[in-house]
């Protein structure tokens, strides 16, 4: 449970899930932040790209039993952290602040009945806009007179609206963060080199990571290809000075940080 060092502010970080469950709860935190983001615009096309990204949670979350994806995960980390009990050098405070969120989020998960983000998934408001959303340029004013009405609507009743609409997610979002935010803490960056722009390591299968995480200077220019299995994973550095062009491996020793996130 050590804290990882910021590698500075002028480093990129580029994040590689390793197994489903984690790739869906990014994906997840990923379109949260944009739809959150964009609810606080003032203008009608931030609106729509809150409700658009709100739309794509929707379709997201509805491709699977989402709830006991997250059950699962915060009662493993939770069993994990149980653990931590009998190990004498350990923060006791912070380590029972963490068991009773777990604990806290398990219980405000469980007892949800149903689907999640059922409600919202249902309001015929957005039904007609979720039909229409995948079609290239299908959310004009002349295929959804009634969304574009809404759009002009007062920026108050536009935000009024889309908290409500988004409020079935503040548990989502939570349960999540807290399951990332403990696996993304619990190892330390790492100073590696790739040889040649190309760097290739074996997991240890005993103790599977679920995130590896690539720390990469701005100034070097060129950013990381990571390819992951079960077994092992390698990165290739790669720059595309010329955005015409397809990006080309780097031929150059590449210094960077790196983490295999295993709780």
């Amino acid at each position: 449970m050590s804290n990882q060092p910021n590698p500075a502010q002028k480093s990129i970080v580029f994040e590689q899930p390793l197994n489903e469950r984690i790739r869906t709860f990014m994906r997840i935190e990923h379109l949260s932040a944009r739809c959150n983001y964009c609810l606080d615009q003032t203008t009608s096309w931030g609106s729509h790209l809150s409700l658009s990204a709100l739309i794509e949670l929707i379709n997201l979350i509805s491709r699977g039993d989402l709830k006991q994806e997250i059950l699962k995960e915060l009662s493993r980390e939770l069993n994990t952290l149980d653990g931590f009990s009998k190990t004498e050098k350990i923060d006791r405070s912070k380590l029972q602040d963490l068991v009773d969120t777990h604990e806290q989020l398990i219980s405000e998960m469980s007892i949800i009945n149903g689907q999640l983000l059922s409600s919202t998934k249902e309001n015929e408001f957005i039904k007609a806009l979720s039909q229409r959303a995948g079609i290239p340029g299908g959310t004009c004013e002349f295929d959804l007179p009634a969304y574009h009405f809404w759009l002009a609507q007062d920026i108050n009743s536009r935000q009024q609206a889309l908290r409500e609409w988004v409020a079935p997610l503040e548990l989502i979002q939570r349960s999540i963060s807290t399951c990332l935010n403990l696996i993304r803490t619990s190892a330390i960056y790492e100073d590696c080199i790739a040889e040649q722009g190309f760097y290739q390591r074996t997991l240890d299968s005993g103790q599977p990571s679920q995130i590896l995480r690539v720390a990469v200077d701005r100034e070097l220019g060129c950013f990381p290809e990571i390819s992951a299995g079960k077994h092992r994973f390698s990165i290739r550095f790669m720059n595309q000075h010329d955005l015409k062009l397809n990006p080309k491996q780097v031929q150059l020793n590449m210094k960077f940080k790196l983490t295999c996130c295993t709780f």
